[in-house]
């Protein structure tokens, strides 16, 4: 339900942002000078509100989703509980006690988890975010990362969200966005419309250029933490998931995802030339419960309703 109503708000938010653009671009004129910028503001101050106001919603809605998944599977054990419900639940305790030394590390008021597939409709068991609102934070995963044959990639997904969360990324995205929009109501007031649109299409690439730049510097911290062969496993790993698509919806996927990610190719690279240590310490999450071994079930059937359960 939450999700319904942000995606509703983002949309007037968006709409309004637009309609003041248009406005201010029947006035436009190389003499307009500063009458545009009241309004201009005024965009960005709205822009920048309903982002913060969204990002403490999803963080409030993450920690009644830990209650509702994670807990769920964690506390109320089945009455015939099978192997690999014993090794994930080992896994999951594992996790929260590592999250605990994070939040506790670096004086986090709260840190959630929650199973993304267990409570979005449209979240997939291999997906992973982070979301930060002061001293709160929450982290989303599909349950795939606890699955048998996918479970050794949990530490570099872990660290690689810390390093969102620590880094204050969600923060900064909503100031650059802020600035973004202030821009664009400024040169549709004070541009021609076609120079209008060529700078609000440069501001858009420099944006993705700063998501690319904060993903790669997360994806350095999870090699300084992990080491490189688990972090260049991890995006293998998703490349040979992305190669059992069908082309069109493999062509899509990479479209749609280059405006939030880069490429897994280049973070492989990135991953092999990152400046590391040789062997970094063993990750508190790198030894997997002696349950794992006795589970036979593929990562890619993790049971009912997408639970690894």
């Amino acid at each position: 339900m939450g999700g319904i109503q942000n995606r509703f708000w983002s949309h007037i938010v968006v709409a309004w942002i637009l309609t003041t653009a248009a406005i201010t671009q029947r006035g436009s004129s190389p003499h307009l000078g500063l009458h545009a910028l009241p309004m201009a503001v005024i965009a960005s101050w709205v822009w920048a509100v309903h982002c913060t106001h969204d990002c403490r919603t999803q963080v409030a809605e993450g920690f009644r989703a830990q209650h509702h998944t994670w807990n769920s599977v964690l506390r109320k054990p089945p009455f015939d509980p099978r192997p690999l419900y014993d090794a994930v639940t080992q896994r999951m305790r594992s996790t929260e006690e590592y999250l605990h030394a994070v939040t506790r590390k670096h004086r986090l008021q709260q840190l959630s988890i929650a199973f993304i597939d267990g409570w979005t409709p449209n979240g997939a068991s291999n997906e992973a975010a982070s979301l930060r609102d002061r001293r709160r934070a929450h982290i989303w995963l599909g349950s795939n990362w606890f699955a048998p044959d996918d479970t050794v990639c949990l530490p570099a997904v872990l660290e690689h969200e810390l390093g969102h969360i620590l880094r204050h990324d969600n923060q900064r995205s909503t100031r650059l966005q802020a600035a973004g929009v202030l821009l664009v109501v400024l040169a549709a007031a004070w541009l021609p419309l076609s120079h209008a649109i060529l700078t609000a299409a440069a501001l858009r690439l420099l944006y993705i250029g700063w998501i690319w730049r904060c993903e790669l510097a997360c994806d350095a911290r999870a090699v300084r933490a992990c080491g490189r062969a688990a972090v260049i496993l991890l995006w293998r790993r998703n490349t040979d998931l992305l190669s059992t698509l069908p082309r069109p919806a493999r062509l899509w996927h990479s479209l749609r995802s280059a405006t939030t990610h880069p490429p897994y190719w280049l973070r492989v690279w990135w991953a092999l030339h990152i400046s590391a240590p040789a062997a970094p310490t063993s990750h508190p999450l790198a030894a997997l419960p002696a349950a794992y071994a006795q589970t036979h079930r593929s990562p890619r059937d993790p049971g009912p309703a997408g639970r690894p359960v």
